[in-house]
């Protein structure tokens, strides 16, 4: 990286030892953890190869992602050299500028086809001036933290890198060393990030009953406005937003993702589905499981802030509500089920469009629901003794560590009926497999609570159309299935030019508009579509709402108590 600033990394690889005629040199076409083929060799510049003598080796690109070498018979070592465009800012990508370095090692690092078992050294040579480096990768030699150790090429896609001046804070929790690596300026406050990181880890641990790593890295890169995070097998990479840890609620938002990611070291990055591991890493990974993968760590994050205490019983309750609210104010929860959700990941969840909440659910909002009401019902079932922990825990001894493989999806129904000690193969047919509702009163019932629909009395007429406002006029960007105005045919682009002759230019006069009339009422709707301008008649419905509020049943058994209190650890 001598010079950062045209955010260009320069690779030099070197095969020692390769006595094979050719080599096939090959790139990532995506990361373990962000399912979307990403085709990072299209960043690839300067692809070149020579022998030991440092003669040129004839080098021919075969595929998008491969580069084939001749004559490596007689070469001795081979030594590749070649250039990655590196500006993309995320936790799936790499990135390079004046300031810093990050290497998503899939898209910077190739590897040679029949050598991804082979351990290797990895050479970074920073810029000058840099002097930090965080990675979960070892020093070969302590004395010299930039020659890494490389078991072999999963280990090294599952650990990304952070090059430059960031800041460095080192705890303990669970007894195992942490390092917080954050880049970039921002209100965030690393002692108080020290202390409480310990929390979280320390209950994510107590539920599998073992760490699995002898040393963790967060690195946090602090950005203008962009968050996520990904998980890796003994680090993860985060990215918040460099002013949105204060107030207090942003940063418990924040622990949510710490929360989350960390998770995944047990669920997902060990106790995985059957099809994420060995990974192929030119092409797509399917499984139907990302409903447990990512669902089921999306309701952990926030369950695991309600132990730690970082979210009162009534706020944990309130983000229940939000993700029933998510689940049944999508259209798209009555069309796609939650398998094929995780299947479709790779064509679909990473490429919304305007449709995506009429056609498909996420497998993490609807996981973490039927996570939800599958913690509730085991409870339930086992009179408080069991709950979903202890299927996470046997699920993770059972495959991750004495079958040494990952579940398929009927053994994960298993696992769930051995703990419950009942059968949940409808309960799951019915609800990840098909996309019939579930009775959420039903289950929130177990423990006591009862959820009310807050905005089911409104009844004012509603087209269900999200509009912006902008150069192209007060336009609309989304139509919800089955409303009034999807059914009379208005459609996303249109520019909403009058209603019954009257002039709207933006969402506060649509609405004063539209309370002038009552539903049953037809209007006529002038827009601008594509440059032809059309009068489309709507005959006005009201939308249903979906605002949800958990409350405690005014006549709970003290079984019902008993249960919430498990669940919350709070007295009802």
């Amino acid at each position: 990286m001598p010079q950062p600033h045209t955010h260009y990394f320069t690779v030099e690889m070197t095969l020692s030892g390769w006595s094979k005629d050719t080599a096939e040199i090959k790139m990532a076409v995506w990361t373990p953890g962000s399912y979307l083929i990403r085709e990072f060799s299209r960043k690839v510049e300067g692809f070149t190869a020579t022998d030991a003598k440092g003669n040129a080796l004839p080098c021919l690109k075969t595929k998008k992602n491969t580069w084939n070498i001749a004559n490596c018979a007689k070469a001795g070592n081979i030594t590749i050299q070649y250039q990655v465009y590196s500006f993309e800012l995320s936790v799936r990508t790499s990135f390079l500028d004046s300031d810093m370095g990050f290497i998503s090692p899939s898209s910077v690092l190739m590897y040679a086809e029949g050598w991804q078992n082979n351990p290797a050294t990895l050479q970074i040579v920073p810029f000058e001036g840099w002097k930090q480096l965080s990675t979960a990768l070892k020093p070969v030699n302590p004395a010299n933290k930039w020659l890494l150790h490389v078991p072999d090429f999963d280990t090294l896609a599952d650990s990304p890198i952070l090059i430059g001046n960031h800041d460095v804070i080192s705890f303990e929790a669970a007894g195992i060393p942490h390092h917080l690596a954050v880049a970039g300026p921002g209100n965030h406050n690393l002692q108080q990030m020290a202390a409480d990181i310990p929390k979280i880890v320390a209950a994510e641990t107590e539920i599998f009953g073992e760490h699995p790593c002898p040393e963790y890295t967060f690195i946090q890169i602090n950005t203008q406005n962009m968050g996520g995070g990904l998980e890796h097998l003994h680090s993860t990479a985060l990215m918040n937003p460099r002013w949105d840890f204060m107030p207090q609620s942003n940063y418990v938002n924040w622990l949510g993702l710490v929360a989350h990611e960390y998770f995944h070291l047990w669920n997902v990055k060990r106790l995985r589905p059957v099809e994420l591991g060995p990974f192929d890493y030119e092409n797509e990974n399917y499984t139907r499981m990302l409903w447990v993968a990512e669902g089921f760590t999306s309701y952990y994050d926030d369950y695991i802030l309600r132990r730690t205490g970082f979210h009162t019983a009534q706020s944990y309750l309130n983000i229940v509500a939000g993700n029933l609210a998510g689940v049944d104010s999508r259209p798209g929860s009555a069309v796609q089920s939650l398998a094929e959700s995780s299947l479709d990941a790779w064509i679909k969840y990473y490429r919304s469009d305007e449709n995506s909440d009429n056609a498909t659910v996420t497998y993490y909002n609807g996981g973490a629901v039927v996570a939800t009401m599958l913690d509730l019902g085991i409870r339930h079932a086992t009179g408080g003794k069991k709950s979903l922990d202890d299927v996470m825990r046997y699920l993770y001894n059972e495959y991750y560590k004495k079958q040494q493989r990952g579940y398929t999806e009927d053994e994960f129904s298993a696992a769930v009926n051995l703990v419950a000690g009942t059968n949940f193969n409808e309960f799951i047919n019915d609800h990840v497999y098909s996309t019939k509702p579930i009775d959420y009163n039903r289950y929130l019932g177990y423990v006591g609570l009862t959820l009310k629909n807050t905005a089911a009395a409104n009844n004012d007429p509603n087209l269900g159309i999200t509009t912006s406002s902008g150069t192209n006029g007060f336009t609309i960007s989304k139509v919800k299935r089955g409303s009034c105005g999807y059914n009379s045919g208005l459609n996303v682009n249109d520019e909403i030019l009058a209603i019954n002759n009257y002039r709207v230019k933006n969402e506060t006069e649509l609405k004063i508009i539209l309370s002038q009339y009552s539903n049953g009422n037809t209007v006529q709707i002038l827009v601008n579509r594509s440059g032809v301008i059309k009068t489309i008649p709507v005959t006005l419905q009201p939308l249903p709402g979906f605002s949800y509020a958990i409350e405690k049943l005014p006549h709970a058994s003290s079984k019902q108590k008993e249960l919430y209190k498990g669940w919350l650890n709070e007295n009802f």
